[in-house]
């Protein structure tokens, strides 16, 4: 069985920002973003992809590299929206009820 690679740990990642900038608020003003951004983005898989790639590029790596759960092999994020199948009838099936009755 293949194992998932492992990516770098959340604290490597937060040693890493705060080597470069002081702190990972400074980071996040840095790049312009609330002072917590960087760290809830860090801690939340989904939180923000425009900001993993920020620091992606901050610690000169590909965020695939940096979070392969949060990514497919392409590049792409892995979507948490779950696909949405309506349970409702349609109206057609409504008239007909009432009509059979």
């Amino acid at each position: 069985m293949a194992q998932k690679p492992m990516g770098m740990h959340l604290e490597d990642i937060k040693a890493a920002l705060r080597k470069m900038y002081g702190s990972l608020a400074a980071f996040s003003v840095l790049i312009g973003r609330d002072s917590r951004a960087v760290s809830k983005t860090i801690s939340t898989h989904g939180y923000s992809v425009p900001i993993e790639r920020e620091i992606a590029k901050a610690l000169k790596r590909k965020p695939q590299d940096i979070w392969p759960q949060r990514y497919h092999h392409d590049g792409s994020p892995i979507s948490l929206t779950a696909a949405r199948i309506p349970t409702a009838l349609n109206g057609r099936a409504h008239r007909q009820n009432e009509v059979a009755a």
